[in-house]
């Protein structure tokens, strides 16, 4: 009986470790977070913008979902102002970057190659963890001290993304869609 109090005394204690290793990741993790730089800030903005509009034009030529189609032509028509506006306080003296690739170009790949079944679903899973990654970097760099126009666009377009987040997570994927006649 002691060796089983003791087992589970050790138990307790290794659990106890762990989510304290837990927690110090999170808090490490939360505080590289909060210092966002201006560089990692631009290269997320621009990620996003070209992951965006990728996204939803694989969407409006793969889904046969109403309301992912929907949400694609949405994302479309706002693409062109989102995209000036970050254009508008880059540097105009900088030369484009030739040999910048966005952080989540596979993720559009990947979903390239997704079953037709599989799509819509997929399209919101890789939505979600893009929308809720960039949401997390913009709000980081919005906290850091300081102002700036890279940080003005950044607050200006936090509420975009939450809402962006708040339509992916409200698609409805099990409505029935239209089938084709077969002739």
């Amino acid at each position: 009986m002691r060796h089983l109090r003791f087992a589970a005394g050790i138990l307790g204690v290794v659990g106890f470790a762990l989510r304290l290793a837990e927690d110090v990741r999170l808090h490490r993790l939360r505080k590289r977070l909060a210092r966002v730089s201006d560089e990692t800030f631009l290269k997320t903005a621009r990620s996003l913008n070209a992951f965006e509009g990728s996204l939803a034009r694989l969407a409006l030529e793969t889904s046969v979902n109403d309301d992912v189609r929907a949400f694609a032509d949405h994302v479309l028509e706002k693409e062109g102002d989102v995209t000036g506006d970050l254009i508008e306080i880059m540097d105009v003296d900088q030369a484009p970057d030739q040999h910048f690739k966005p952080i989540y170009h596979g993720w559009v790949d990947d979903l390239q190659k997704a079953k037709a079944a599989e799509f819509d679903q997929a399209f919101v899973d890789v939505g979600q963890t893009v929308y809720q990654g960039a949401l997390s970097v913009f709000e980081a760099y919005v906290r850091d001290d300081g102002a700036g126009t890279l940080k003005t666009y950044a607050a200006r377009n936090i509420p975009r993304l939450q809402a962006r987040l708040s339509q992916l997570q409200a698609l409805d994927l099990s409505a029935p869609q239209p089938i084709e006649a077969v002739i």
